[in-house]
């Protein structure tokens, strides 16, 4: 078996690539609707990036520029939210990253692809200054119905269990797929948000709870050491 190879360039993909339209429809995470919702993810508030290696996209990062840090998908997603002007924006909301099927591998292709985005966008759009994802919780619904809770507790309820979840480690490593990823790479837990993400999928895996983990570039270390010694580094509050 071929070893991953650790390189890897980021580049963004033109609007009019037909690559954006491949992307929508690979994207495992939120893939897209049609091409109403492909154009308003190209649109000049939006940013798509590629991992590549040897000419072929390996990794996928999908960005949304926003005054304020969204508290639901839709914010995001919808396509009639109104175009910001890019010189307004002061946050940066990574919405999916993954793997590109077929794509070359690259050794922490999703987590250099994450960096190397911080960066650009920071020296792109100077008034940027706050970078954090809007991510799923996939699995909190099943947690939750190990615990015996099969309904949908109310918010503050629903947001309490949702922190422990996310805290739970299992020796060093969080429980949670997602919450794994993005805190090994040094990420902080900041804001759990209910009703977040109303449709199907979002209910049937975690009662519509999406969650913000927050990057600062400065604190990766001391976060990837909070980590090794079984603490969670979070800022969290609820909403």
């Amino acid at each position: 078996m071929q070893e991953p190879r650790p390189a890897g360039s980021l580049r963004r993909v033109r609007p009019d690539e037909e690559l954006l339209a491949e992307l929508g429809q690979l994207e495992p995470v939120n893939p897209s609707t049609g091409p109403e919702d492909l154009a308003r993810r190209a649109a000049e508030d939006r940013i798509v990036y590629v991992l590549d290696l040897d000419h072929r996209p390996a990794t996928a990062l999908w960005v949304a520029l926003t005054a304020g840090v969204p508290d639901r998908l839709a914010d995001v997603l919808d396509p009639g939210v109104p175009v910001l002007d890019p010189a307004a924006a002061d946050t940066a909301v990574f919405h999916s990253v993954w793997n590109v099927p077929g794509g070359p591998t690259v050794r922490d292709g999703a987590r250099r692809t994450i960096e190397l985005a911080i960066d650009d966008v920071r020296r792109g759009h100077p008034g940027v200054t706050t970078a954090t994802t809007l991510s799923p919780v996939p699995g909190l619904r099943a947690w939750l119905a190990d615990r015996g809770v099969a309904d949908a507790p109310d918010a503050a309820e629903l947001a309490e269990l949702a922190a422990t979840y996310l805290r739970s480690l299992d020796g060093d490593s969080p429980v949670d797929p997602v919450a794994r990823f993005h805190l090994r790479n040094g990420a902080r837990l900041w804001r759990i948000l209910c009703d977040a993400d109303t449709s199907t999928t979002g209910l049937e895996r975690s009662f519509g709870v999406m969650v913000n983990y927050r990057y600062v570039p400065e604190d990766r270390d001391a976060n990837r050491a909070s980590l090794r010694a079984g603490v969670v580094p979070d800022w969290t509050g609820t909403t």
